[in-house]
């Protein structure tokens, strides 16, 4: 019985030894101990992506199924798609197997409301405290509940502050401010106006805040005031933290007078030199060195409340699986394989060769590599405290912000209503 058993036991070790391969490389035993495991059975996955050419999704894509030949990754850029469309797409056929995706895009902001829809990663893969200690807290805010894991970011981004540094150099100021009263003494200072205090036209603006008709990202803005006042939303929009963050906002156009609606966008006026200060997402740094590479510029964090509890605005793009897939096991597998520090590091590198630089890690122990990058280096200085609404702008989140812009305008325009009232009349427009 003993020379039985040994001689099974060096048939079973003999592929071992001449192939020098493990348990976990076995087709069944494999699963067991780490492997892939699986039938082996051919799947296609269908990819909608945002903002990112195929062609960088495509060297991933390739590394990927080098050791998942079985599995075809069609990635389709949705990026053509209008993004109000694209969220109303999102949220009426995340169910529905008609639509065919199997990996979606969907903007942080949605996923809170969104999740019911998802099909959420297998523990095996990955748990909430594993998820917590690789990604910011606004990631692990957005995509847990009830600790399972509903989507993974892509990468990450929020509101930076832009300065033009020629004009601080006119009044003599060599940093950008980190407290929000410097802020509006800087804005006031730097405002240039023409003719007599009767008659005073502004002519450049210190700082693009305080309307909603040509300020792109003024709901990213006024989300950055409500959260560092405390205020959720939409549950605290009627609230006096909510009000007194909404005249602030108001104030810096009825009283300060350093914001017009003569000006273009708030991103083109800052292009042209229009403008001293902007408050854009990161990515729209990329559009400005493409249409004014002369321009002299820096990025800097933006201002605080509280230097002792900062809070910054999050806004960035995450990856999910509708629950309508069919294949939610290999479609979470390949997401996995995306949130790998190789793979964020060859994205970012393929991206760098088509335009100045990526889009920021999403990945916590990423970040060092960014510390000596001047444009992104200030995003992640912020990233550990930002916050997110469904009111971010250039997200599909139109209802929301269309409910903020009417306030904002009523505000501007003299409306008898007081801000409590149309604040609360605001909040009917968040879906429950």
């Amino acid at each position: 019985m003993r020379n039985k058993i040994l001689t099974l036991a060096l048939l079973f070790s003999l592929p071992f030894l001449l192939t020098a391969c493990s348990l976990k490389d076995l087709p069944v035993i494999g699963g067991l101990f780490g492997g892939s495991g699986g039938s082996g059975k051919a799947q296609t996955l269908t990819m909608w992506g945002l903002w990112e050419k195929p062609d960088v999704m495509g060297v991933l894509i390739k590394k990927y199924q080098e050791n998942q030949p079985n599995i075809t990754i069609n990635y389709e850029d949705r990026s053509v798609v209008n993004t109000n469309d694209y969220k109303e797409r999102i949220f009426t056929h995340a169910r529905e197997k008609a639509e065919g995706a199997d990996i979606v895009m969907v903007h942080s902001s949605w996923v809170p409301r969104l999740y019911p829809a998802l099909t959420p990663m297998s523990s095996k893969l990955m748990v909430s405290q594993k998820y917590a200690e690789l990604f910011y807290p606004s990631a692990v805010e957005n995509a847990i509940f009830q600790g399972k894991i509903y989507a993974v970011p892509a990468y990450y981004d929020g509101l930076v502050l832009l300065y033009n540094k020629k004009h601080f150099e006119e009044i003599s100021q060599r940093v950008p401010p980190t407290a929000w009263e410097e802020f509006r003494r800087l804005a006031l200072q730097l405002s240039v106006y023409t003719g007599d205090a009767s008659n005073r036209v502004l002519i450049r603006a210190g700082a693009a805040i305080g309307n909603s008709s040509n300020i792109e990202h003024f709901s990213d803005i006024l989300g950055l005031l409500f959260a560092q006042a405390g205020v959720k939303v939409p549950a605290d929009l009627d609230t006096k933290a909510a009000q007194d963050a909404l005249v602030f906002y108001t104030n810096f156009i009825k009283e300060d007078g350093v914001w017009s609606d003569s000006f273009p966008e708030a991103t083109t006026a800052f292009a042209q030199g229009k403008v001293s200060m902007i408050f854009v997402p990161a990515w729209r740094v990329v559009d400005i060195l493409a249409t004014a590479p002369d321009l002299s510029f820096g990025v800097a964090m933006v201002p605080q409340v509280s230097q002792d509890a900062p809070v910054s605005w999050s806004t960035y793009w995450m990856y999910a699986v509708p629950s309508a897939s069919g294949n939610s096991a290999a479609a979470w597998d390949f997401l996995n394989f995306l949130m790998q520090e190789d793979q964020q590091l060859s994205q970012f590198s393929e991206a760098s060769k088509t335009r100045p630089f990526g889009a920021a890690y999403s990945l916590k122990s990423l970040a060092p590599q960014l510390s000596s990058n001047e444009y992104l280096a200030p995003l992640l200085n912020t990233a550990p405290f930002g916050k997110s609404y469904e009111i971010a702008g250039r997200a599909g989140n139109k209802k929301q912000t269309d409910a903020l812009k009417e306030v904002i305008d009523a505000v501007l325009s003299g409306s008898q209503s007081s801000p409590k009232d149309l604040l609360t009349k605001a909040k009917t427009a968040f879906p429950l």
